[in-house]
């Protein structure tokens, strides 16, 4: 799989985005024009129908099992050394479920109670594991959770498969 994410092409992450007042800080790479044909879109599409599926089977309300599609993938590759990415969190068009798939590399993976908190508590997440997070949707009431990634030693590349619910899927 890293040998798949090394022959795509990165662009580097703005370096900064975000309000004034909440700054979010970059430093990474990232494709987000994944070739439809791509072996990344065949695994987030086999996600996004078993993700579905666990969704209908604990009563999550969606219209339907093809309601809840994986239709937003990005690949991000942070090198050696890089800053990553500060507390933050996910946009408010990814719903139910956000998956994360940490193909190689280090770094430490934290969830934060507040944006302006820098020491959030360290999720183990290790090469070849899937980090799902909630997002809205999944149940009610659900707060996105501040996340950030910080201490890259070694090249890190991820999967990131998500449910942009503003996108209406053609069917066919």
């Amino acid at each position: 799989m890293a040998s798949l994410a090394d022959k795509l092409v990165y662009l580097p992450a703005t370096p900064m985005i975000g309000a004034k007042d909440a700054p979010v800080h970059q430093d990474f790479e990232l494709n987000y024009s994944v070739p439809l044909d791509h072996p990344f879109w065949t695994l987030a599409k086999a996600f996004g129908r078993l993700a579905a599926l666990a969704l209908t089977q604990t009563g999550v309300e969606i219209a339907s099992p093809d309601s809840y599609e994986i239709n937003d993938l990005i690949v991000q590759r942070y090198p050696g050394g890089c800053k990553g990415i500060t507390p933050h969190r996910d946009h408010l068009k990814y719903r139910m479920i956000v998956a994360i798939l940490l193909v190689s590399g280090d770094g430490e993976f934290r969830i934060h109670k507040r944006r302006d908190e820098s020491n959030g508590a360290v999720i183990r997440f290790n090469p070849g594991d899937l980090l799902l997070m909630g997002a809205p949707g999944v149940f009610p009431g659900f707060v996105r959770p501040f996340h950030s990634v910080t201490a890259v030693t070694r090249v890190r590349r991820t999967i990131g498969m998500r449910y942009d619910g503003r996108i209406i899927q053609p069917k066919g």
